[in-house]
């Protein structure tokens, strides 16, 4: 099956034993490229930790590939250390009347999620502190965000490495074997709110390997609620993929599509739904996100959630 499109039914891609190289059959999408290349786009790695697992799988041993990557792209057991006396300082200037806690319950975030989540907000920067922690609940740093309704700016501590875990997984870890995986901490935070602890946060368009590994070890359902995006505001000048399809200019993007494609693939061992408000309808009223949505939508959305196999005869496009 082709990792680089909705390809469920009849495989189309094919990788050569000898070169490497690999192509797409599938005159829609006809992706090619080196072994190099295959590594890095499926697992969204740089050259250099490409290369390491493809000298990895050379190795004569017993033991299998699975087992070779699992051991790869186990996350680290230490992180760069964060004060808790910062995240302390910073609630208190958070819920000193400050204009973070006016712009966080605009948002609708209710006075006890505020808590639960140790929201803190940094007077230097206008900026609400979200703090992130290891999946063993370890702090290593915060998730910054402008209080600002009109900017949108991120800014994370220093050194805080999201692609090494999911923003809430030492929480979501403890409710059971389903999890929900959404990109942004204010998500989360809305869907634990109308209660459903069981959410992480990738954090933008990033799926790492060790995100991976994290969702492969802790889970055996996985509900994609990643974002619809407007393709209009995605089309790039010099876009290879569209070009690639024999397209002349880029028809545009939808990342959060994207995203939960990259998701389904990478897990395809576990059991994979995706948020839907009806049939062929992913989100009411052409919104983006679930902060773009009623709690009731939100409800809905992950009630009637379909099966990867459905989802796709659905023929979305990202």
């Amino acid at each position: 099956m082709c990792p680089f499109h909705g390809n469920t039914h009849t495989p189309s891609f094919a990788v050569s034993k000898l070169s490497g190289e690999y192509l797409c059959f599938n005159g829609a999408c006809a992706e090619f490229g080196s072994l190099l290349e295959l590594v890095k786009a499926t697992l969204k790695v740089k050259d250099f930790e490409a290369m390491r697992i493809i000298v990895q799988a050379k190795d004569n041993t017993v033991v299998s590939f699975k087992e070779k990557l699992q051991l790869a792209l186990a996350p680290p057991t230490e992180f760069d250390s964060f004060p808790q006396k910062t995240v302390d300082r910073m609630k208190v200037d958070f819920w000193d009347d400050s204009i973070g806690l006016e712009y966080m319950r605009g948002r609708g975030f209710e006075d006890s999620t505020l808590r639960d989540f140790s929201i803190g907000y940094s007077r230097k920067r206008n900026q609400i502190a979200l703090p992130m922690h290891t999946a063993d609940g370890v702090l290593i740093g915060v998730v910054g965000r402008s209080a600002d309704k009109d900017i949108k700016i991120f800014k994370n501590s220093k050194n805080l490495h999201t692609s090494k875990t999911l923003l809430n997984l030492h929480r979501a870890k403890r409710t059971g074997s389903t999890v929900i995986v959404v990109e942004s901490g204010f998500d989360m935070m809305m869907l634990t709110q109308i209660g459903y602890p069981n959410t992480v946060a990738c954090l933008g368009g990033n799926f790492s390997p060790v995100h991976q590994w994290q969702l492969d070890k802790y889970f055996s359902t996985i509900i994609i609620m990643t974002d619809f995006d407007d393709k209009d505001t995605h089309k790039y000048a010099g876009c290879r993929k569209c070009a690639r399809k024999g397209l002349k200019s880029c028809r545009g993007h939808n990342p959060g599509r994207a995203l939960g494609e990259t998701i389904s693939e990478r897990l395809s061992n576990k059991k994979i739904l995706w948020a839907a408000y009806d049939h062929k309808v992913v989100y009411p009223h052409g919104a983006k996100d679930v902060n773009n949505m009623t709690d009731a939508e939100n409800r809905q959305c992950l009630k009637n959630a379909v099966s990867n196999f459905e989802y796709h005869q659905w023929g979305i496009d990202s």
